[in-house]
């Protein structure tokens, strides 16, 4: 449907991410009534409410506002016939925006099909990936922090994609780096509240570069400092997807920056692709399927009660064991 077919003034603010949705909910209500709020602004629970009585809230004019805003927590729990809702949608009252929010609609029902169909919608589904990391370094450059590109790494790597821990944490490095120099990984280490303990980053480094021991002592380090032993094996993992994705992408003779986009760097890291590119010339296509398979074999038995550090330890072991049957020398030349 058309932006020009939809309600004016009704909005869904709908996802599971709490951050996201409360950001959003403040945008709209700020646009509809700004900050004075004492008169203008009527907060609903859906679980206590009907639909009817939520359009008569939204009809209902105000001796002391002009411009008014109705918000629906939990809009999800709305009960009653909705045989009014068309109507408001084809005719909402001026001045007044309606706000849904709604963790996940039921599209199954009639009244949220059509409110989605002519409702402006908001998602507050959660970020991953390459947009949780631009959202983390555009907050970063917002509030003038001065964080390397490896600090911000180790962020995303120990807080992973809540982005409510993301900004909480945020603050406290803020709070910490004021006038400081620019804070590295180990800084943002400390902060955090783990000690200094080695980051993920040099993890992956190592089992790239397939330097068996290092791996293994920083496993451990990281073991001793209460990470996650499955969260371990998806930093090596991911290390190795990598290392293949750079390997496929170099016989297709793709350019840097192409590649530096396929395997996830983000701009402020690619000064580790040389890096990257080099230790996936010590590779075969046959030794990264077995250290594949041996860290998902790792993986199943952690999660199944088998002790952490005599699994990981023998995924490393297998992981680093090199091969023969596929000659090195036939790495391709690329751009």
């Amino acid at each position: 449907m058309s932006p020009s077919k939809r309600s004016d003034g009704v909005f869904v603010i709908a996802g599971p991410d709490t951050f996201l949705a409360e950001e959003a909910l403040e945008r709209l209500v700020e646009a509809a009534i700004g900050s004075d709020r004492e008169d203008s602004l009527q907060v609903i629970r859906g679980e206590e409410q009907s639909w009817s009585r939520v359009l008569d809230a939204a009809r209902t004019r105000s001796l002391f506002a002009t411009r008014r805003a109705v918000v629906v927590r939990g809009a999800e729990g709305l009960k009653g016939p909705d045989d009014e809702l068309a109507g408001y949608l084809d005719d909402p009252t001026p001045g007044v925006a309606l706000i849904f929010m709604a963790v996940k609609p039921d599209k199954r029902r009639t009244a949220w099909k059509t409110l989605l169909a002519k409702a402006q919608q908001v998602t507050a589904e959660p970020l991953k990936g390459q947009r949780l990391r631009a959202r983390v370094v555009d907050e970063v450059k917002r509030r003038q922090l001065r964080i390397d590109p490896q600090g911000v790494e180790e962020i995303l790597e120990r807080v992973g994609q809540d982005l409510r821990r993301l900004m909480g944490e945020l603050d406290k490095l803020e709070a910490f780096g004021e006038g400081q120099k620019p804070l590295s990984a180990e800084d943002v280490a400390a902060v955090l509240g783990r000690g200094f303990a080695r980051p993920f980053y040099l993890l992956g480094d190592a089992l790239g570069e397939r330097r068996t021991a290092d791996v293994l002592a920083l496993s451990q380090e990281l073991m001793e400092d209460g990470e996650d032993p499955v969260k371990i094996l998806g930093a090596m993992h991911r290390s190795l997807r990598q290392i293949r994705a750079v390997r496929a992408l170099k016989a297709q003779k793709a350019s840097r920056e192409e590649t530096a986009a396929r395997i996830g760097l983000p701009p402020n890291m690619l000064f580790k692709l040389p890096s990257i590119t080099e230790a996936a010339s010590g590779w075969t296509d046959l030794e990264l399927e077995a250290a594949v398979n041996a860290l998902g074999r790792a993986d199943r038995r952690v999660k199944t009660g088998s002790a952490a550090p005599v699994a990981l330890t023998e995924a490393v072991a297998e992981a680093c064991r090199k091969r023969g049957g596929e000659a090195r020398s036939a790495w391709p030349t690329g751009r």
